[in-house]
């Protein structure tokens, strides 16, 4: 019966005997029970054909529309750059469209601001899947639902809960998570949008009813389920207690391979220990939230990346492949996920693998840290340690002694790791207990819970690199941080962290009986290239008073490793044509400081930090060679905006060795003391 209809029927009724009350009374309860009802129906269903080849590629972007600010928009360069490169089907947006409160009506212009006028790129204009987000409910949901948004931009597509069918590869089943959860419908905090959801008890369990109908009907290869809130999560919000209750058990029951969801703001992959369904988070469209990790089970735990990015997804019917970008389009901190799926039970075995890497996705701006100097005069202050990571063995635990002694002293800003920092062979995953015995454990004093800035060794290539590398280990402890090439900017000193093993051929021809981790490395020459260039224009582009580059490996060097051929040739020009005032590496175990008459720039040598070669010094020219001790130490280093002074440490303490001088002495005559 149409309402139309029902009206005439109650008018009549009003003729008799009812009152005009009597008729808005059943007026109300015909509109209540209608929205009811058309909650407990199949879900509205779309096709999406797959292309010829039967595969299917889509991105996951998530939270996201802030007017093109919170670098909402390199965000959306990136995705059409890789929305070109996968030549993608379709966007699935996981919610909280439009920030802070949703739209406030089909008019709104956020939708131009935040939607339309962002994602401007050519492999963009594709269908756009939408669900709701929890912000998206503090606004007028009438309006992001409404017909009248697809003929402002016609690939907008939002519903509460529907189903995208991409033939017989993939079924997608988009779920309204918001009314799910109790502290929206009890908090005062923020008005929210219930309209079309009310009551709720009965909104959810015809929700639950369609889904599960939906789900057994379901021949496709790949099941789907995308939400705003996440099942699983170490993100800030976690797991969202009341999906893991209602939703999940039907997920387990019809073989879901996989659950897409925003909300926290970040890109994850979790895994289930108990059921093969995948979680993955794509929730950093604008916004994120730095450093936000809770702890999590490191077995379930496959990926954390707490800045932008966004997913890509390719499927066919046999394999399926997870990738997740950064906000420069780089793979984030390397992550892809293979998937294999089973002809008989349609479940997702995933192969975790570390990222194969190409040199176009590694060809980007390094990534840049800042550090502002806590001192009033912007002075600053740090230790530099190498070659370290023995469980506190070879004297190791009395170097980070005598380190906190020496940064208390100095009131420390940082410590620089110069690689090698887990013996023998690197970290074999985020669980890895070397972590906490060699690292966390160790470098116990008050004054070395700063900040740790780390490159990678020869020996923690050795290892599983992307442990190293994982925002994990800094949720473990918030000291840690270790990227492959990176900037520090501390105002007046710019540092220029470079990741020198992939330029040692020999690790390449002749690794011995070593097997090294080149995820992320290969095809070599164009990682190289790129690291070069970028290097070379983040050189150019610095105003900093002061140039300091760190690298594991010597350029100069009177240990058992000696010059580094390839550095020579390779890097070194490159630090000489831009007035880079000191290298500092690690990987020969010593203590050393050369110089050379060609150049103003200072070798330093801080890779003492445990295991030293007694005796090993190689032939050098000793006018070059200012310091040299075959035990173990570490490094001071401080810089004002005219003065640099460092001194090298034994493993007592004792000052072995200190220099001076000023940016016009480097550039005329260094002064020695």
């Amino acid at each position: 019966m149409v309402l139309s209809n029902l009206a005439m029927a109650c008018l009549s009724y009003e003729k008799t005997r009812m009152s005009r009350l009597h008729l808005v009374l059943v007026v109300l309860l015909y509109c209540i029970s209608s929205e009811i009802s058309t909650s407990f129906a199949e879900l509205q269903r779309f096709e999406h054909a797959p292309k010829d080849d039967g595969s299917v590629r889509f991105l996951v972007v998530g939270d996201w529309g802030r007017r093109g600010f919170y670098n909402q928009s390199k965000v959306a360069v990136q995705m059409g750059r890789i929305g070109e490169k996968l030549d993608m089907d379709f966007v699935i947006s996981t919610g909280d469209n439009f920030y802070g409160d949703g739209l406030k009506s089909v008019k709104d212009p956020a939708f131009l601001d935040s939607f339309k006028n962002i994602y401007t790129a050519k492999s963009l204009q594709k269908q756009w899947y939408s669900v709701l987000g929890n912000h998206d409910y503090r606004g007028s949901t009438e309006a992001q639902l409404s017909p009248a948004l697809r003929k402002i931009d016609n690939r907008w597509l939002c519903l509460r809960s529907f189903i995208v069918n991409a033939a017989d590869i993939a079924d997608f089943f988009f779920v309204d998570t918001t009314p799910f959860v109790i502290k929206y419908i009890i908090e005062k905090k923020h008005h929210y949008d219930w309209s079309g959801v009310s009551p709720r008890g009965i909104y959810i369990t015809n929700l639950l009813k369609d889904l599960d109908a939906a789900l057994r009907k379901s021949s496709a290869k790949w099941k789907i389920v995308i939400g705003h809130h996440a099942i699983r999560s170490a993100g800030h919000h976690g797991d969202t207690h009341e999906l893991v209750r209602h939703l999940l058990p039907l997920l387990k029951a019809h073989n879901v391979d996989m659950y897409m969801n925003g909300h926290d703001h970040c890109l994850q992959h979790i895994s289930s220990l108990n059921s093969p369904i995948q979680y993955m988070t794509s929730g950093a469209g604008s916004k994120a939230w730095r450093g936000d990790i809770k702890e999590y089970d490191s077995q379930a735990m496959k990926f954390f990346h707490d800045g932008q990015g966004f997913m890509s997804v390719n499927l066919t019917r046999s394999d399926g492949l997870v990738v997740f970008y950064d906000v420069l389009g780089r793979l984030a901190m390397g992550n892809k996920s293979t998937m294999n799926v089973s002809l008989l039970f349609f479940s997702a075995v995933f192969l975790v693998l570390v990222s194969c890497c190409s040199a176009a996705d590694a060809d980007h701006e390094l990534r840049r840290l800042h550090h502002a100097s806590a001192k009033a005069d912007g002075s600053l202050s740090f230790l530099v340690i190498g070659d370290w990571g023995r469980r506190g063995n070879y004297n190791q635990s009395r170097v980070a002694h005598q380190m906190g002694i020496v940064g208390e002293k100095l009131d420390i800003d940082f410590v620089i790791s110069t690689g090698d920092n887990f013996y023998d062979d690197g970290l074999t995953g985020v669980d890895d207990p070397a972590f906490e015995e060699s690292f966390s454990k160790i470098y116990t004093a008050p004054s070395l819970q700063k900040q740790w800035y780390n490159v990678l060794g020869n020996h923690d290539y050795r290892g599983n690199v992307e442990a190293q590398l994982s925002p994990v280990l800094n949720g473990l402890d918030s000291r840690w941080l270790c990227m492959r090439s990176f900037i520090v900017d501390a105002e007046i000193v710019e540092f220029f962290f470079v990741d020198t093993t992939p330029f040692a051929d020999k690790y390449f021809t002749d690794p011995e009986d070593h097997v090294y981790d080149w995820s992320g490395i290969l095809p070599r020459n164009g990682y190289l290239s790129n690291i070069l260039r970028n290097v070379d224009s983040a050189l150019k582009e610095s105003n900093a008073k002061w140039k300091i580059v760190v690298g594991h490996h010597g350029i100069r060097s009177a240990g058992i490793h000696g010059d580094t051929k390839e550095l020579v040739s390779r890097l070194l020009p490159i630090l000489e044509a831009n007035n880079v005032d000191l290298y500092i590496n690690g990987h020969d175990h010593c203590l050393q400081h050369i110089t050379t008459p060609n150049s103003p720039i200072q070798f330093l040598t801080s890779g003492g930090g445990s295991k030293a070669w007694r005796g090993v010094v190689m032939p050098y020219d000793q006018s070059e060679i200012k310091l040299y001790h075959d035990g173990q130490g570490f490094m001071s280093v401080q810089v004002t905006p005219s003065q640099v002074d460092i001194a090298f440490y034994d493993v007592f303490g004792n000052v072995l060795h200190k220099w001076g001088t000023s940016k016009d002495q480097l550039y005329s005559t260094a002064m020695y003391m």
